[in-house]
């Protein structure tokens, strides 16, 4: 046996956490969600039964104004719901980045305590072999943190770009309706 009974307890627990960490994750990202999609039909409900009382009490100008009004908040909320998600999705992509990383952590220390051990017992020649491949590892493992942090900057900057979208579509108006001009036919 190449790895001790602390060694193989300790990688479970490790491994352990980084599982519980990533289900924390997603189960934080699904009750937000859920809160999310919750308050927006909220919303929407009562967006609407506003309009409906209003036409209810017979006002005529909430009929005229009501696809424009409609749009706009229908447009606002959808801005929001949009931006809400875009935010939850990055950081559980984030969650994930960091959690695989750690897991392979867990995996590299196990390989280094195994090649570790063996060199102890081999000879010079597998030592110098087993060496090389525990460089090469380390090296791996430096570019692998390397690259989880490439992925998370990427996500941090896609959500920014998302935001800006957001904001734009936010920002933007209907265009105004023309009026039909009656012109008299006699002269």
């Amino acid at each position: 046996m190449f790895l001790s009974a602390h060694e193989i307890a300790r990688s479970r627990e490790h491994a352990l956490s980084n599982f519980i960490g990533l289900s924390a994750a997603c189960i934080e990202a699904t009750r937000r969600f859920s809160e999310l999609f919750s308050s927006s039909s909220r919303e929407a409900i009562q967006h609407g039964s506003k309009h409906f009382a209003l036409f209810g009490h017979g006002q005529l100008e909430s009929i005229t104004q009501f696809p424009a009004s409609a749009w706009l908040e229908h447009s606002a909320r959808a801005s929001r719901l949009l931006d809400s998600s875009l935010e939850i999705l990055g950081e559980t992509q984030k969650a994930m980045i960091r959690s695989a990383e750690a897991q392979v952590q867990v995996f590299d220390e196990m390989v280094f305590a195994v090649i570790n051990r063996t060199s102890r017992t081999s000879p010079w020649e597998a030592a110098i072999a087993l060496s090389a491949m525990k460089t090469t590892l380390q090296g791996a493992e430096q570019t692998l943190h390397s690259m989880s942090e490439a992925a998370i900057e990427t996500v941090e900057l896609a959500e920014h770009e998302a935001h800006q979208v957001v904001e734009t579509l936010a920002e933007s108006k209907p265009a105004p309706r023309k009026r039909a001009v009656v012109r008299s036919a006699s002269k």
